[in-house]
């Protein structure tokens, strides 16, 4: 017989804990999340049909969340070289966070009152998928969820208005469930004016023609000093992210590398990315080209991954897709995961609860332990002014993500230097967490020292997360099938995801490991980037936002990245 273990032992536990957590289900209901008013553009319509499949993730509370932080900046510190780069494996992580068998008894017990059951959606439990119809999920969660339709992307997605709530136990148990009462925020290229106005007003835009100082692979490079590197480690991968039906096209890829690659001096990707997720291929998107052209134009001979997720699809029922990924990440082992990943999905920071939110920030975290690195776009509303004051935005505003404002050409480009902060680059101060240690002092010399600096009454707090960390350029982008001017800084992430990429082959390639969480060891190091220093973000109406200056500013953070600078840094790491 086999001796048990911890893991038998927690099983046994729990079972145990069933009989009397039964008992405990009629407690008073605790609300644990309670419904926003819908973003704009959303509609609320009608009552869900009752017999509406959903999938709900069921995230559990974790344990040891504080030693996940600490061994995370550990790992993550240069000025610490006996632990910089020391990655923990993902069953480390999993082992070091999972649930307590009480809590996990706690839910169990509870889905089995209302005759459901679930499955891992991560190797511990910490994520759980509930497969139910809109009937059971009403009754489970003491909700009503509704229609709600935006009609601009033709995105339909089924929430619930007025909050849900769990009983005492299983509310303490749990730290939220999803898909509930958040409702994404779609993204879809429209038509605007002339590159110009784009540079200065922000979103994704026309299409058209190259231009001068249109961005393609060639420019990239140039600008940000990569030459002619490419990759030389085996098993280096890269990956970006799409959601909301923003879907891939083998042949739009293979047309842009054909128009802007020429294989003998200029490498574009690794041949065709890897597929992952729920949704992956259909007619093609602006910005889910943009984002695997992007990342593949400037990380050539690096392996690629496309990692969409819908939210809704006809084999499956709806369900967050963004949760959906982060249990993808989780359930991906360490020999198969890609270590660098673009997302360009963003919305205001205060449309996640602040509740589901820092467990979003555990997520970010077991993910930067594993030596992974996740690069977001900061937004493209500028100091996103709403009524008067200036509104963060997130996921970029998450600690524990590098988020990646934008900028435009300038005199000198495509040389590197020639850029100036574009007024679509969204940045600020979080209004959930706190200023990082790794930031302190280059937001602080920011803030004494810039001129022009919004005034107190648009509301910003000076002792939030400061974001962006970095940023690249973010105009005039080439997406086939579409053609060129597309801006945004979905096109600056994955063209910082690529260059990171990039670093990380020089580390693998001389034996070293990944970089993963790389926020302190940029901000320890910003004469490798190229500072930016003129330009300004959008502010309120015809007002600028955030000016740009030297050092660490609130549009385009640090600067850009100088691979060949870069590159000298990260090899002398550990």
């Amino acid at each position: 017989r086999r001796p048990s273990g911890p893991r038998d032992r927690a099983n046994t536990m729990a079972l145990h804990l069933l009989p009397a957590l039964a008992c405990s289900m009629s407690s008073p209901l605790v609300l644990v999340e309670e419904s926003a008013p819908p973003p704009s553009g959303w509609v609320t319509r009608r009552r869900s049909p009752p017999d509406e499949p959903l999938e709900l993730i069921v995230a559990v509370r974790q344990q040891n969340v504080h030693w996940l932080h600490a061994s995370l900046m550990a790992a993550s510190d240069p000025s610490s070289p006996a632990t910089y780069g020391r990655h923990k494996s993902n069953d480390e992580v999993h082992a070091l966070v999972a649930p307590a068998a009480a809590d996990a008894a706690a839910v169990a017990s509870y889905l089995q009152t209302h005759g459901l059951a679930a499955k891992h959606a991560s190797p511990n439990g910490d994520l759980l998928s509930v497969r139910l119809s809109v009937r059971q999920a009403e009754a489970l969660l003491s909700a009503r969820y509704y229609e709600h339709v935006h009609a601009v992307s033709n995105t339909t997605a089924h929430r619930i208005v007025g909050g849900y709530r769990l009983p005492h136990r299983v509310a303490a148990a749990v730290d939220f469930v999803g898909p509930t009462v958040r409702l994404p925020s779609p993204r879809k290229a429209a038509p605007i004016g002339v590159v110009g106005r784009a540079a200065l007003w922000g979103g994704e835009k026309r299409a058209g023609a190259p231009a001068f100082g249109s961005n393609v692979p060639a420019t990239l490079r140039k600008l940000y000093s990569v030459g002619d590197a490419v990759g030389k480690a085996e098993g280096n991968r890269m990956a970006v992210t799409a959601f909301l039906e923003q879907y891939y096209s083998e042949a739009a890829l293979r047309g842009y590398w054909a128009k802007y690659c020429d294989g003998d001096s200029l490498t574009c990707g690794k041949g065709g990315p890897r597929l992952v997720g729920d949704a992956t291929t259909g007619k093609p998107g602006v910005e889910s080209m943009l984002d695997i052209e992007a990342i593949t134009g400037v990380a050539g001979n690096i392996s690629s991954e496309f990692w969409g997720f819908s939210g809704r699809s006809p084999d499956n029922p709806s369900n967050e897709p963004f949760l959906k990924w982060l249990a993808q990440l989780s359930s991906t082992p360490d020999a198969s995961v890609p270590k660098v990943f673009s997302s360009s999905y963003g919305e205001d920071e205060a449309s996640w609860s602040r509740r589901a939110a820092s467990r979003l920030n555990v997520e970010f975290m077991k993910a930067g332990s594993r030596g992974i690195s996740i690069f977001y776009a900061s937004g493209d509303e500028g100091a996103n002014c709403k009524r008067g004051r200036f509104v963060p935005e997130g996921p970029g505003s998450s600690p524990y993500v590098t988020a990646v404002g934008g900028t435009t050409p300038d005199a000198g480009y495509p040389s590197p230097g020639g850029e100036a902060a574009v007024g679509l680059s969204s940045g600020g101060f979080s209004g959930y967490w706190p200023l990082q240690p790794w930031q302190e002092g280059a937001v602080k010399r920011y803030l004494a020292a810039a001129p022009r600096l919004p005034p107190a009454s648009k509301g910003y707090n000076v002792s939030g997360r400061a974001y962006p960390d970095i940023a690249a350029q973010a105009t005039n982008f080439c997406v086939e099938p579409f053609g060129c001017g597309v801006s945004g800084t979905s096109c600056a992430s994955p063209t910082a995801a690529g260059i990171f990429a990039l670093l990380n082959d020089v580390r693998l390639s001389a034996g070293k490991g990944t970089l993963g969480f790389v926020n302190p060891l940029l901000y320890q190091n910003a004469a490798a980037l190229n500072d930016v220093t003129t330009g300004a973000s959008r502010g309120c109406l015809f007002e600028s936002g955030w000016p740009a200056a030297a050092g660490w500013d609130a549009v385009t953070g640090l600067g850009t990245p100088n691979f060949d600078r870069l590159a000298k840094v990260v090899l002398a790491l550990p």
